[in-house]
């Protein structure tokens, strides 16, 4: 350790720190609830980054960090799908197997550093084998029988599976993640591991500022419009798209009293989901509050939908539920979409049932 040049632990605590004075000016005057929500934030994002890269964090001895919990949420979680992340190195093999359950897609994503942001590098979608369970190899030489394998290559870092469901998972998934190959490389030290630990969490808080500021700046209850210049969020390094999706959202801020109707045509792909989050972009606690709804929760009429969003129950289907909440970010999510539309918005009173 005393090579480092800073003292882990004392960096950790520091990022901690910082990272509270951090939320409480930006909930500071925003009442309990908000107040509640970057606290959950906080410790949310702080338990991840341990346990991911304190932990979890050595590409030769790998395994897996499941990231949402309803203790635990994190960067525009959707609560019906189970991701698992594990860190990976270029040179090295690995194996992913397990069962997928009632999952309705499996994907792996590898992920590259760009400047300053994640960047996706190879994907594969279903990856699995004759019984219906992941078998994967990733790294190393393509496999001869042409099995479900991802390559590595030079800057690769971290893999990260999702499974969809129509419903929120019961349990964690059942999958294993080691490295079968014969290399003999060094572990990385528990003072490396904590300077990544603290690197994501000061990432993860400046990221959810960021897509937040961004997100209000492009426009409050809206979608913008096409021609609108919408700038990429300053801070990125702890956000991970997947080329799978494709990924729509807005800034919501209601009054008293208010809510918002979201009226358009279903997408046509193999799951889409209309998710509210906090400022912090996390969603509330679905196990008591409907904050979601995927595409088999959403009542139709001809092909077309009205979602209403808000803090107050109006007696509609299609109600998302914000936990008292009167800002934050909805957003929609579409997965291998085929064809897509966003809705229109507008602002109701009280009283909007179906």
């Amino acid at each position: 350790m005393s090579s480092m040049p800073r003292d882990p632990v004392r960096l950790l605590a520091r990022a901690l720190d910082h990272a509270s004075d951090v939320v409480a000016r930006e909930t500071e005057g925003l009442g309990d609830r908000e107040v509640e929500r970057g606290l959950f934030f906080l410790t949310s994002a702080y338990d991840l980054a341990t346990e991911m890269w304190l932990q979890k964090g050595d590409p030769a001895a790998p395994e897996l960090t499941n990231w949402e919990y309803p203790w635990r949420k994190y960067g525009g979680d959707n609560p019906t799908t189970s991701y698992l992340s594990a860190p990976v190195s270029p040179g090295r093999r690995y194996r992913l197997r397990g069962a997928v359950g009632d999952a309705v897609y499996a994907g792996v994503q590898v992920y590259t550093r760009g400047p300053g942001f994640n960047a996706p590098s190879a994907n594969i979608s279903d990856p699995l084998g004759a019984d219906g369970e992941i078998d994967l190899l990733i790294g190393g030489e393509q496999p001869a029988d042409d099995s479900p394998w991802l390559p590595l290559t030079t800057g690769d870092y971290l893999i990260m599976v999702r499974l969809y469901h129509r419903r929120p998972p019961a349990t964690v998934p059942q999958l294993s993640f080691t490295r079968v190959d014969e290399a003999a490389q060094p572990e990385l030290s528990w003072a490396q591991r904590a300077l990544a630990a603290e690197a994501f969490f000061r990432d993860a808080v400046q990221s959810a500022l960021s897509v937040t500021e961004v997100l209000r700046a492009a426009g409050v209850n809206a979608y913008p419009p096409p021609d609108a210049t919408v700038h990429q969020p300053r801070y990125t390094g702890a956000l991970f798209p997947t080329v799978d999706n494709v990924y729509d959202g807005f800034f919501v801020s209601l009054g008293p009293g208010q809510a918002l109707r979201l009226q358009g045509r279903a997408p046509s792909a193999r799951f889409f989901s209309f998710v509210f989050y906090d400022r912090w972009f996390n969603t509330p606690d679905f196990r008591s509050h409907r904050c979601f709804l995927t595409d088999s929760d959403i009542a139709l009429e001809g092909g077309s939908y009205e979602v209403v969003l808000g803090p107050d129950d109006p007696g509609h289907v299609n109600w998302i539920d914000t936990a008292g909440l009167t800002e934050g970010i909805f957003a929609i999510r579409c997965l291998l979409p085929r064809e897509r539309h966003l809705p229109t918005a507008t602002v109701v009173g009280r009283g909007v049932s179906r």
